[in-house]
């Protein structure tokens, strides 16, 4: 289970050096594709190298801790959407540390940044990880209950969607009923609630 407040962003020392520069982790990667077309993204897990699929040491090399942020989701539900999943998830690893944002994360959301060979700190922030309970609610059965029902009000606006989101709604009820870490439940749970908001709007 997961205990750990921040989420981990690997790259290499190239990569590193333009994240300094920006001032971002921007959103580079468009492995995977969504219902609503192809994105770019930012690859985030709660894991370590070697368990998450990051077997080429060079894509490794730097380690950004970061803070949790509201536009971060949990691939194990956004997947759902997601019409490559498998090719996604051939590099290897643990899908259920997998995390990801539609969004640049800036400086301030920067934790500790290492090297991972050598565990050399390259920047180490005074500022103190923001807790849990700032960033996204934890999901219950009566909130989970609620968007089931909000969900088959929307459904005949888009038949397909909902059966994804279906399946979304019973991996939550499974994580939570397993006890999966708050960090996890707390980005799945905000991650159905984003695909549930995305409906069409019916005119």
């Amino acid at each position: 289970m997961t205990t750990s407040n921040a989420l981990f962003h690997y790259t290499s020392a190239a990569g590193w050096d333009e994240i300094r520069e920006s001032g971002f982790i921007d959103t580079t990667s468009r492995a995977a594709d969504h219902i609503d077309g192809q994105v770019e993204l930012v690859w985030l897990t709660d894991d370590v190298p070697g368990t998450t699929g990051l077997s080429d040491p060079d894509r490794a090399a730097v380690r950004i801790s970061v803070d949790p942020v509201p536009s971060v989701l949990y691939w194990p539900l956004w997947r759902e959407l997601c019409g490559n999943r498998e090719a996604v998830e051939a590099s290897g690893g643990e899908a259920r540390a997998w995390y990801l944002s539609h969004r640049p994360i800036a400086t301030e959301h920067w934790g500790q940044v290492i090297r991972t060979d050598t565990r050399e700190v390259l920047l180490n922030p005074d500022a103190a990880p923001a807790p849990l309970s700032s960033w996204a609610t934890m999901p219950t059965e009566k909130r989970i209950a609620e968007a089931a029902g909000r969900l088959d009000r929307l459904r005949p606006q888009d038949p397909f969607r909902a059966v994804c989101v279906d399946r979304q709604i019973s991996n939550l009820r499974e994580m939570v009923d397993r006890g999966d870490g708050q960090q996890r439940q707390r980005a799945a749970w905000r991650t159905l609630k984003a695909e549930i908001a995305a409906f069409p709007t019916r005119h």
